[in-house]
């Protein structure tokens, strides 16, 4: 939500975040060493709120959140604020406002903007939603979070698995027999466009010019961003038409393979789509189903066989079987995995199955083919046995 403050409430808050920001990558640079949570607080808690003079429970929830970022520096950061103990809400006439503590005998009360946002913020409220956290980014603007008590969702018939990548977002959808329904593609409009932004920003760059360097920034993020809710919005009208729940896989940090592979797997928009697809199938009541991503792209769908390099001649649009010989796209193989992921999960094959795992922890057996009493493989599970990447297979 946005809000509206004075100019002095809003140098306040401004100085607020970037002392924030600050503190944050300090205590990034202090996680070294420490086991748990318990011994990084401990090491860190009263230098911090000697430094900067927050309230003990924006300190806290600073320390938390640096324990769980896998990074070295940010450069935005989103202060959580606890209600009622640090923050507060209120209304006058005409305007609704919120109030956040940020030092002791120091709060800042702003309004709120009453656009779209605001609207549907308090169309959850009324709908028996509960707001006990709030957040101030950095670019001043507030984030509520909303909890309700938990009501189960149905389960739709299919599922459709999403593959997520540079160049397009490939997609199945998959019947609970292991038959394909539909498959398509979808965002390769962004990569073009996005190729000849990169290009424009090389020439900008080349002159200097940092005043159009910053607007071509600001453009590339609205445009991709834009693009990202129309594709998700396809994906929804697919899911829904379908009935099927919707997989995707929980892509991880990647080991650097060379600066143009960093740079083209770096600029994948992959955390914002997730989240964009989380707001979407919360609204819809859509089942969003995280799995595993444990070879997704080296199964063949056609045989089972995991390929320890299946892409053709370094052609890496292009998946081909070593063992059957078959020959297919390399995202249309992986969406399909994915949603066969979770099919697997769905009918608690993990738990109706033997476990087969080899010294090295891979697969034994076949990953997910069909026969005449539907699926009966094995395949790579979220869930792992001692830390390691677990095989699932008839008993």
């Amino acid at each position: 939500m946005q809000i509206e403050p004075t100019g002095r409430k809003e140098a306040i808050l401004a100085d607020f975040s970037r002392e924030a920001v600050s503190e944050f990558n300090l205590l990034l640079s202090e996680t070294e060493g420490c086991e748990r949570i318990r011994e990084f607080h401990h090491k860190v808690c009263h230098p911090s709120k000697d430094r900067t003079h927050f309230n003990i429970q924006v300190v806290t929830s600073l320390i938390r959140d640096a324990w769980r970022k896998k990074c070295d520096r940010v450069e935005r950061l989103t202060v959580k604020f606890n209600v009622p103990r640090n923050c507060k809400t209120f209304s006058t006439k005409s305007l609704d406002f919120v109030e956040f503590g940020i030092r002791p005998r120091d709060r800042a009360a702003v309004p709120i903007v009453k656009n779209r946002n605001w609207q549907r913020y308090n169309a959850l409220l009324a709908d028996g939603w509960a707001c006990k956290t709030y957040g101030l980014t950095s670019d001043l603007q507030i984030v509520a979070y909303l909890s309700k008590g938990e009501t189960p969702i149905p389960q739709r018939k299919n599922v459709l698995g999403i593959d997520f990548n540079a160049k397009n977002i490939a997609v199945t959808i998959l019947s609970p027999q292991n038959k394909v329904l539909r498959q398509s593609y979808f965002g390769k409009r962004i990569w073009i466009r996005r190729k000849e932004i990169m290009r424009r920003r090389a020439i900008l760059q080349s002159y200097g010019n940092e005043k159009a360097l910053r607007r071509q920034k600001t453009y590339e993020r609205n445009f991709v961003g834009t693009n990202l809710g129309q594709t998700i919005a396809e994906i929804m009208r697919l899911a829904l038409e379908y009935d099927a729940d919707i997989s995707i896989e929980n892509l991880k940090r990647f080991k650097p393979k060379g600066r143009r592979f960093n740079r083209t797997v770096m600029r994948m928009p992959f955390r914002k789509f997730r989240e964009i697809l989380a707001s979407r199938c919360f609204d819809r009541n859509v089942t969003l189903d995280i799995v595993d991503s444990w070879h997704t792209s080296k199964y063949c769908n056609h045989c089972g066989a995991v390929a320890a390099n299946g892409h053709s001649h370094g052609n890496y649009a292009l998946f081909r079987c070593k063992e059957c010989g078959v020959a297919m796209n390399s995202d249309r193989n992986a969406s399909r995995n994915i949603a066969l992921k979770c099919l697997l999960e769905r009918n608690n094959v993990f738990n109706q199955q033997s476990f087969q795992i080899s010294n090295r922890g891979g697969l034994v057996s076949d990953l997910g083919l069909s026969d005449e009493t539907g699926l009966s493989v094995a395949v790579q599970h979220s869930n792992h046995l001692d830390g390691k990447p677990t095989g699932f297979s008839r008993g």
